[in-house]
């Protein structure tokens, strides 16, 4: 959990009152630095700004933004924008957190119907000021999931070469506070965050080394035990339409 948890950030808005805004999972690929999320909550790219490791140390990170750009944005099957950092925040952010590297981003990875998987991220509902002081508390939200059959990806208007779609167990969520399992939050503010991917074979010989496989994007509301995302393929495509970078192409889609 600490390696997923070092890069990723909470994202906010209002710096008056501290409203969370969404999540956020920072990648390296090669010089480059990004901040990846989903597209609806970098739409708001100039107005949030996250946390930094000194107490009440915030930044507005700067850059230029790749984003799937939509007139509607509720029927965007993708929802996915990187944010190439700039110099002037950069080093402010790499003080502060880690930034997954490009052996660990899962292009071509085939999604298997198991708990292999987690998401970490930051609900809103957890994300406030503490009861009679001045605190603002978050807490982190990490769940183990599974993708469900790509035969029913039809039902939630997705893709399989594009999304993945995974499942959410409300009734049970751990709570690392109380170290004890329960009711989970609602996920508004989660958008943004990693899927990631632990190797079975790995935990045996006692390697912890998550791949990201997915940035999650959005919580059915058909149906809330579903959680759905965009494969990493899709961010690292978007990333080589503008950017001239050795990284290794998807076999399972292609970007015009």
């Amino acid at each position: 959990m600490g390696a997923m948890r070092s890069c990723t950030c909470i994202i906010m808005l209002d710096k008056a009152n501290y409203k969370a805004h969404g999540t956020g999972v920072f990648i390296q690929i090669q010089e480059h630095y990004f901040l990846v999320s989903a597209a609806h909550v970098m739409d708001r790219h100039g107005e949030f700004f996250i946390f930094l490791s000194q107490e009440y140390e915030i930044i507005y990170p700067g850059g230029d933004t790749y984003i799937n750009r939509t007139e509607n944005r509720e029927k965007d099957e993708l929802d996915i924008a990187a944010l190439r950092l700039d110099d002037d925040c950069l080093p402010h952010i790499k003080r502060s957190y880690s930034f997954v590297q490009a052996e660990d981003l899962a292009v071509n990875h085939i999604f298997q119907p198991w708990e292999y998987y987690s998401f970490l991220g930051f609900p809103a509902s957890k994300a406030k000021v503490k009861y009679k002081t001045d605190i603002f508390g978050i807490t982190t939200l990490f769940h183990f999931t599974a993708p469900i059959g790509a035969e029913y990806y039809e039902e939630f208007g997705r893709n399989p070469y594009v999304n993945v779609v995974a499942t959410y167990n409300r009734k049970q969520v751990y709570d690392g506070s109380k170290g004890t399992y329960g009711r989970g939050p609602y996920l508004y503010g989660i958008s943004g965050c990693g899927l990631w991917f632990t190797d079975p074979s790995d935990l045996a010989a006692g390697i912890i080394k998550p791949k990201l496989t997915a940035i999650m994007t959005d919580w059915s509301t058909k149906n809330r035990n579903i959680i759905i995302g965009t494969r990493i393929d899709v961010v690292t495509a978007m990333i080589k339409k503008f950017l001239d970078i050795d990284f290794p192409d998807s076999s399972i889609l292609k970007i015009r």
